[in-house]
């Protein structure tokens, strides 16, 4: 595709297309403020607070960024019963997120990581979570809702951060079983090590260190970054695996082909945080359109070199990801 025909398919062709974000929803919370000495009480620094963020993260994050991109998206997960639950309910509503698919639960707080940094550097993280399995009522209640509205679907995203969404193998390949009958594109990007249920999904989104984990190979050079996607091909059966790298960008695998890489033009990077949010929505909506998978690849690289170059966990629009595409030509 040329310039003018990625434009038009990002202009006129994200809009078309309806997506589904299936997995750990969460808030990202940052309170920063200063640090001018030590406590005489223990050796910790005494800190000063000066404001705090809250921002969509996980699940929620991937939602946000394809609702940036231009698409009609669902979100499908879990929250408390909690300030937190009810802010991000809020906020993916007021980003046109359609919230109908997040559930409630009494005993279950809503996901939230907390960090305390000044301007520097970070000090502390706290996270809030409960990562146990989600109640099978609330599985079938999302099975339910796929069925009901898979005419309207054009690709479902499943957001796996191990909080308990997608704890299931079976539920992950009813899912699958679901979208496949109704020719729905379908991507993983997951921490689970049980990578024989993504059987049959159109592509998995790892990065380095979840690879390794999922195979159980150390990658220390090009030779064991191709040893270890093949492993995560074979096992898997997924039909392609895109490896996000941070700086150094994406490495394409698909069966029977030489692994493909696309490296960053990234000229600065200052925080990768959600770049493979950033990376699985666009190369989603760009493959529900239509493009090749290699094509599909460059625009999410190009996607990521939005958000490395901002602090924090942030969704890139279709304006800022069609500038950088043109840059970057």
């Amino acid at each position: 595709m040329n310039y003018q025909q990625q434009e038009q398919m990002i202009k006129e062709g994200f809009p078309d297309l309806h997506t589904v974000i299936l997995g750990d929803v969460m808030v990202d919370e940052y309170v920063t403020g200063k640090v001018t000495r030590i406590s005489p009480e223990a050796p910790i620094p005494v800190f000063h607070y000066g404001s705090s963020q809250r921002i969509a993260g996980g699940a929620s994050n991937v939602a946000h960024n394809v609702a940036k991109l231009g698409s009609s998206v669902s979100i499908m997960g879990v929250v408390g019963e909690d300030a937190a639950g009810q802010w991000l309910r809020e906020h993916l509503q007021k980003a046109h997120v359609d919230t109908s698919g997040l559930l409630s639960e009494k005993c279950r707080p809503t996901t939230v990581k907390r960090r305390f940094a000044t301007k520097s550097q970070q000090l502390l993280r706290v996270d809030m979570e409960d990562a146990s399995p989600v109640s099978d009522a609330a599985a079938e209640k999302w099975l339910d809702l796929l069925e009901q509205k898979a005419s309207r679907i054009q690709a479902v995203i499943l957001s796996d951060y191990k909080k308990g969404v997608l704890a299931s193998p079976d539920f992950i390949k009813e899912v699958l079983r679901i979208c496949e009958s109704h020719q729905i594109i379908t991507a993983i990007d997951s921490k689970s090590p049980h990578i024989e249920a993504f059987a049959g999904a159109g592509f998995v989104k790892p990065n380095n260190l979840e690879l390794e984990q999922a195979v159980g190979m150390k990658i220390t050079d090009e030779a064991s970054l191709d040893a270890a996607g093949k492993c995560y091909l074979q096992r898997s059966q997924a039909k392609a695996l895109l490896v996000t790298r941070g700086a150094k960008g994406i490495s394409v695998f698909e069966q029977g082909k030489e692994r493909r890489d696309y490296p960053s033009n990234a000229a600065q990077v200052y925080d990768v945080t959600g770049a493979g949010d950033t990376v699985i929505s666009t190369v989603t909506l760009c493959i529900a359109c239509g493009m090749p998978l290699e094509e599909a690849a460059v625009l999410g690289n190009a996607a990521a070199e939005v958000v490395i170059s901002k602090v924090g966990t942030v969704a890139v629009s279709a304006t800022e990801l069609l500038k950088k595409v043109k840059e970057n030509r």
